[in-house]
């Protein structure tokens, strides 16, 4: 069995035309420690590989986390967060310095070993299926119903 120790806490699609457009999708999950995300940010832009683009900013669902920072110091700057209002839909928005963003699903870090190490390798398959912690697998579509897209921090889909 796998445990936290052995295990990169992130996956990631192999790239752009992983995701369709048609169908909400997650382009990766990650799996931090703990609530905090002053500390978890930092981690997780130490795993962040160079060639996925520079994180520029990034929003997030309040109820996850126990700290609601308005900037991270990661490496050699600072990076802006945010968050959306009333949202719990358990992700992470990454806005990169291209334009692009990025919709990472987090998985609480209170999810048996188990569990997370098999969402996370069903985050690296966009054909596959999507499993949320709380709840029974869904596909990606049944998903999307039920988290609508934001396209800001102001909450409008």
């Amino acid at each position: 069995m796998a445990t936290r120790s052995d295990v990169i806490r992130l996956s990631l699609h192999a790239g752009p035309a992983a995701r369709r457009p048609e169908v909400r999708s997650f382009d990766g999950a990650w799996w931090p420690e703990s609530r905090r995300l002053n500390d978890e940010l930092r981690e997780l832009f130490a795993l962040w590989p160079p060639s996925m683009g520079r994180i520029v900013r990034v929003l997030y669902s309040p109820p996850d986390w126990d700290d609601r920072p308005r900037s991270v110091p990661v490496a050699d700057r600072r990076v802006k967060t945010g968050c959306f209002p009333l949202d719990d839909t358990r992700q992470l928005t990454l806005s990169m310095l291209d334009g692009r963003r990025l919709a990472i699903s987090v998985i609480p870090p209170d999810t048996p070993d188990d569990l997370a190490v098999k969402l996370l390798a069903d985050a690296g398959d966009p054909a596959g299926k999507e499993e949320h912690p709380d709840s029974s697998p869904r596909t990606r579509a049944e998903w999307g119903a039920e988290h609508p897209v934001w396209d800001n921090e102001g909450g409008h889909p």
